[in-house]
């Protein structure tokens, strides 16, 4: 896929974590997403119809961290990638999910999964 919309930045408070006080209050996350896709009609028109609303993709997953609970990013990744084909279909799809917090003493950094589907 040589075209693609990138989303990054996108922070999202969510209960997910093997510790269980991370399930239970939360913490937050960190999302890039890619949606592979053509963009060559809508950059010829400028016609919104031919586009891809990022924007909804946004928030369905604003959505889903509200109510999502499990233990691993790896789950987390996979429920993200869930939605995101929910929203646009089965699409190349690419994502990096990253923990702010890690419960590591003496360690001040992230932890990320990367993850594609159909991505060539």
């Amino acid at each position: 896929m040589n075209e693609a919309i990138h989303v990054r930045g996108l922070r999202l408070w969510a209960h997910v974590g093997v510790v269980e006080r991370e399930r239970l209050h939360g913490q937050w996350f960190e999302l890039a997403f890619s949606l592979g896709v053509d963009l060559a009609a809508v950059a010829r028109s400028d016609d919104l119809s031919q586009g891809h609303d990022y924007g909804r993709g946004i928030a369905a997953l604003q959505e889903q961290a509200r109510t999502i609970r499990c233990l691993t990013l790896e789950h987390y990744s996979e429920r993200i990638l869930d939605r995101l084909e929910d929203c646009y279909g089965p699409i190349p799809l690419a994502l990096e999910l990253s923990k702010c917090r890690v419960p590591v003493p003496g360690f001040d950094g992230s932890v990320a999964v990367s993850r594609r589907r159909r991505w060539g």
